[in-house]
């Protein structure tokens, strides 16, 4: 495996510069702000693994300190980029459209040849981020077998000209960037760790990829993107969803078509994905907070513990008592 890096505090821009020559990656500074490179332009936390040969992971929590910036010279490779928390200027690419960042929604980007571009950023501006970039030779190690599986999506990524999709919203991938970020482990345990998340990682985006693909020949990618935006909607009003016909207007479809989509893109039907949703949150409301039964199925809209308790059955394949009892375990 390549250089391995975590720096936490105040660090500069020559810092950068030190660790991606490291990296055989090109990067120069552009001064926005009359200021030198080794005086500290940022403070947090930055870490970056080349956690094996071809595929490498960085992510950062940062508040920048004074305007600057950075040109990049990106090498042929597929960047996979979450923007976690807070805000980042967009990626330009000479060339090419800016690549805009949505907080906790993937940018896979495919450089099938060098690609000149700039980031900037601006004194006081916070930025949680992760991302990985996986280069042609690591991806050539499984030519024998990625033709048949769905890491053959991301090979598609490498071929000459640029291509961008913006996943939907891939609640465990973010969950696991997070987690890189906030283990407390070093040395080799730390490099093991890296190593099996940014796997992790890379396959949730390579299923994704793959699905995305399966469904959008069937209904499109339009009519794709429409039922992961209603599950989005979902997701963030999950305490108190819009009613069907409403959700279909707000997404731009009939319902008919809406119920037709989310089905297949999804394998359940609208309610059914909003009443597992609420019996997960259920689950965590004990396990995790240690509410009681009967009150996590009133958080989660179940007026009746007796109809909440059914549910949870049939979904978990045991009752919610015994995850209540977990759950007052641990807070004591």
């Amino acid at each position: 495996m390549g250089a391995s890096t975590a720096i936490v505090g105040d660090f500069s821009v020559s810092d950068l510069l030190r660790e991606a020559a490291e990296r055989a990656i090109t990067i120069e500074h552009r001064v926005l702000a009359g200021t030198s490179i080794e005086t500290p332009a940022m403070s947090g936390m930055l870490k970056a693994d080349e956690v094996q040969p071809g595929l490498l992971m960085s992510g950062y929590d940062i508040t920048y300190l004074k305007d600057s910036g950075l040109a990049i010279e990106i090498e042929p490779s597929l960047l996979c980029t979450v923007l976690l928390d807070g805000s980042s200027e967009p990626l330009l690419l000479d060339g090419l459209s800016s690549v805009a960042h949505k907080p906790g929604r993937i940018e896979v980007l495919g450089f099938g040849s060098r690609q000149a571009g700039e980031r900037v950023w601006f004194t006081g501006q916070r930025a949680r981020a992760f991302g990985i970039t996986v280069k042609p030779d690591f991806l050539d190690r499984f030519a024998s077998s990625v033709d048949n599986d769905s890491l053959s999506c991301l090979r598609e990524f490498l071929r000459p000209g640029f291509r961008r999709v913006t996943l939907p919203h891939l609640a465990r991938a973010v969950e696991i960037a997070n987690e890189v970020l906030d283990h407390p482990y070093e040395g080799n345990l730390a490099r093991l760790y890296h190593e099996s998340q940014t796997l992790r990682f890379l396959l949730e985006i390579a299923i994704a990829l793959h699905e995305q693909e399966r469904v959008g020949r069937k209904i499109g990618r339009l009519q794709y993107e429409r039922a992961h935006n209603a599950r989005e909607i979902l997701d963030r009003r999950l305490a108190d969803p819009p009613k069907a016909l409403d959700l279909a207007r707000e997404v731009g479809v009939n319902l008919t078509t809406l119920q037709s989509n989310f089905k297949l893109a999804f394998g359940t039907t609208i309610f059914g994905y909003v009443r597992v949703q609420r019996l997960k949150m259920g689950r965590i409301l004990m396990s995790e907070h240690g509410l009681r039964v009967a009150e996590a199925g009133r958080h989660v809209g179940f007026s009746n513990p007796a109809a909440f308790t059914a549910a949870y059955r049939k979904h978990f394949g045991h009752p919610p008592t015994a995850d209540q009892v977990r759950g007052q375990q641990r807070r004591h």
